[in-house]
């Protein structure tokens, strides 16, 4: 920005205001004095009509960037506490010669900034990112949310993908064998062995704005899918050990068309962690046990951390906000933002024990961005 330092003078001393100066006594029986007066005085008229008009040209200036200058210096705030942001202001404004008026506009921008919800921002900004996503298996057909992200693969190719959960897209599959023993003719001295693992759905599609935007063909990316704890009939037992050093995550890849990005915005990736206490809303379609019905439409809950970034022994690789927002089954893999729109948190699921309840858990940012470097992938910032 163009420094306006010492733009109208410092009181007391000139400035950049016009001087004028008396003249010396003139004989005014010399013509040719006189007639040289004359032609320096209206030099001098002249000149301080001149930077009279540049001086209010220029006020006139200052006054049409207000809008501008305090709109800018808002959307450059960064997240920190409302005392914070006024020293910033304060700071920011030394010395320039900036009206009151101008300081209150941009005070007032800065404050709007802090106290707009993240419900608000979501219901503006978050649902036109989320995706509704439809994985068809060879045995199952699963239902979940997810979002749009913008990042940049090894080779520095800038694409568009979907970030969800492991358990939307992946499917366990489970395969029989028997060795051992003739047994004939009753069969004996044999043993069956069952072996269970995942494979990713065959097809997976999703849409945006409850259909609005048309169905996209999604497919994961190499190295674009975690893991995810799930048990076998009804045992301890779990499927796979992945589990515990890959995060319930997957990125996939638009296969064809894609959503216009102005209509379909990208979401930006938290890089700092949530702290106790703060808001954040829950994008994504939920219906009941995950099965669509006419009420599967896009929804929005709202409410706070109420646990900060910590393990889960039991739920698996990465970091873990706790939540007090609703979440339902078809909210898996949705984005949870904060008030600048923000993904703080990747939907993962909610406690059911009897006599719990608004206890909720969403995979961390952070994990995110490390399960996303592990793809070869880096967040863009849009």
């Amino acid at each position: 920005m163009d420094n306006y330092d010492n733009f109208f003078g410092n009181p007391g001393d000139y400035g950049h205001t016009p001087i004028y100066h008396t003249p010396d006594p003139v004989d005014p029986n010399d013509n040719k004095k006189g007639k040289n007066f004359a032609v320096i005085t209206v030099l001098f008229v002249v000149i301080a009509v001149i930077m009279c008009i540049a001086i209010v040209a220029n006020v006139v200036v200052l006054a049409g960037m207000k809008a501008q200058v305090s709109q800018d210096y808002a959307d450059s705030m960064t997240d920190a506490l409302r005392e914070e942001y006024l020293k910033a202001i304060e700071e920011y404004l030394d010395g320039r010669e900036i009206t009151e008026d101008v300081i209150a506009q941009i005070e007032e921008n800065v404050i709007k900034e802090l106290t707009t919800s993240a419900a608000v921002v979501a219901g503006t900004k978050t649902v036109y990112s989320t995706v509704q996503i439809v994985a068809r298996g060879e045995k199952s057909t699963s239902y979940g949310s997810g979002f749009l992200i913008t990042a940049t693969d090894a080779e520095g190719n800038t694409a568009r993908y979907v970030v969800t959960n492991a358990h939307v897209v992946l499917e366990t599959v489970s395969e029989t064998s028997s060795s051992g023993g003739s047994g004939f003719p009753w069969g004996s001295g044999g043993t069956i062995t069952t072996t269970y693992g995942f494979q990713v759905r065959e097809n997976i599609t999703c849409s945006l704005m409850n259909g609005a935007s048309g169905d996209y063909t999604l497919s994961v990316i190499p190295g674009g899918c975690g893991s995810y704890l799930e048990y076998i009939d009804n045992t301890s037992k779990p499927v796979s050990d992945d589990y515990k050093t890959k995060p319930d995550l997957a990125v996939l890849k638009f296969v064809g068309d894609e959503p216009d990005e102005e209509e379909y915005p990208s979401l930006n990736i938290a890089t700092e962690g949530a702290d106790y206490g703060d808001g954040v809303a829950i994008v994504g379609y939920p219906s009941a046990g995950g099965t669509p019905s006419v009420d599967a439409r896009l929804s929005l809950s709202s409410g706070i951390i109420s646990a900060t970034a910590h393990t889960l022994t039991g739920w698996g690789y990465g970091t873990f906000y706790q939540t007090d927002s609703a979440i339902n089954g078809g909210n898996s893999g949705g984005p949870m933002v904060n008030n600048k729109n923000e993904v703080v948190g990747i939907v993962e699921s909610k406690i059911t024990y009897e006599n719990i309840e608004n206890i909720g858990y969403a995979v961390t940012s952070m994990t995110l961005i490390e399960f996303l470097a592990g793809a070869g992938l880096t967040p863009v910032t849009v």
